[in-house]
């Protein structure tokens, strides 16, 4: 399974270039990410990386208030409709997202939907029942 990187920062430009200036000085590579304002000037970070365990222990030794989340990676179809089709299975299965963001791995031409969902072990249960492909961590982080 696949793993989610998230710092919790005042939303400031400085801030967050301290985290990809660490992340870029341990060499860590970031895949994909989202930033989200929460509320009185900050923010929540998300991060795939391709080093999810040294990315953690570095932002934690260097006192980043950071979280290390299991999510669930799913091929899509790159193409027009693609999303939609995966959705419709997704719900088929009666999977609760709470936040959903894609990745696109060029060297494969391949799509991701990558899922937060509050049981991650139920979840894959239901998605196998269901034929939905989940990839493979090592494809996901693109190592």
């Amino acid at each position: 399974m696949a793993f989610e990187i998230s710092v919790f920062l005042e939303n400031k430009i400085t801030h967050f270039e301290a985290v990809t200036a660490l992340l870029k000085k341990e060499g860590i590579n970031i895949r994909s990410l989202t930033l989200n304002n929460m509320a009185h000037g900050w923010g929540v970070l998300s991060l795939l990386v391709d080093k999810p365990d040294k990315a953690y222990k570095v932002l934690s030794e260097h006192r980043n208030s950071v979280a290390m989340k299991e999510v669930i990676a799913l091929e899509m179809k790159d193409e027009a409709g693609g999303l939609d089709e995966l959705l419709m299975n997704i719900a088929r299965a009666g999977i609760h997202i709470e936040s959903a963001y894609t990745r696109l791995i060029s060297e494969s031409n391949l799509a991701v939907l990558l899922l937060e969902v509050p049981d991650v072990l139920e979840a894959v249960r239901r998605l196998e029942i269901n034929h939905v492909k989940i990839l493979d961590d090592k494809l996901v982080y693109g190592k």
